[in-house]
């Protein structure tokens, strides 16, 4: 019995010994996972410097669908999302799923928009599974705003006014759009900016 009774001391002693150890390990690695966090910034959308800003009004008149209905994007009951992207390109094809499901979750209108020709787009459109009354085919909204690289993304609010724009790839490019207008920032990278001082406070 006093044999057993010293094996059990050991063996408390030395389980005691490893959950000290388990516990400075974890220490150790939420310190670093926290180091990293501030040295690397989240990802978030690309915002040029050229172009509209937020702040700016959203173009005036009405723009031409692919179905031939009008698109006014000076207000609107919900806030919008101006997606520009092309059938040619892979990233567009990519992120398009990805933008309806985000704008259905936070309830913000999806509206796309292109410059290819007529042909080009309805084949787009039925290839990738949208309806051609959001997708605006003009030239002269691209001049507007400047759009040089796509996918690129304008996130307006109901009194059409820009409240956040930038290149997108992901969904995390699309929610630093919308984390960025919530937080009442300029840009995107006013607000990530911000967000790693916070960090490494």
């Amino acid at each position: 019995m006093s044999s057993l009774m010293t094996d059990m001391i050991y063996a408390s002693i030395f389980l005691s010994a490893v959950l000290l150890l388990a516990c400075i390990v974890a220490f150790m690695l939420m310190r670093r996972v926290r180091s990293l966090f501030q040295e690397i910034a989240p990802v978030g959308a690309l915002t040029s410097v050229q172009g509209p800003q937020p702040g700016t009004l959203a173009p005036t008149g009405d723009f031409a669908t692919l179905s031939g209905q009008k698109i006014n994007l000076s207000s609107s009951t919900l806030p919008q999302l101006i997606l520009f992207v092309s059938g040619s390109c892979p990233i567009s094809r990519k992120i398009l799923p990805i933008a309806k499901d985000f704008c259905m979750r936070e309830r913000i209108s999806l509206i796309l928009a292109g410059d290819d020709t007529p042909d080009v787009q309805q084949e787009f459109a039925r290839l990738a599974g949208f309806s051609p009354s959001i997708l605006i085919n003009d030239q002269t909204l691209g001049r507007l705003l400047e759009v040089d690289k796509l996918p690129s993304a304008f996130l307006y609010n109901v009194d059409g006014m820009l409240v956040a724009r930038g290149l997108v790839n992901n969904r995390e490019h699309l929610e630093s759009l919308l984390n960025a207008w919530e937080s009442g920032y300029g840009t995107v990278q006013t607000y990530l900016a911000r967000h790693k001082q916070s960090l490494a406070a």
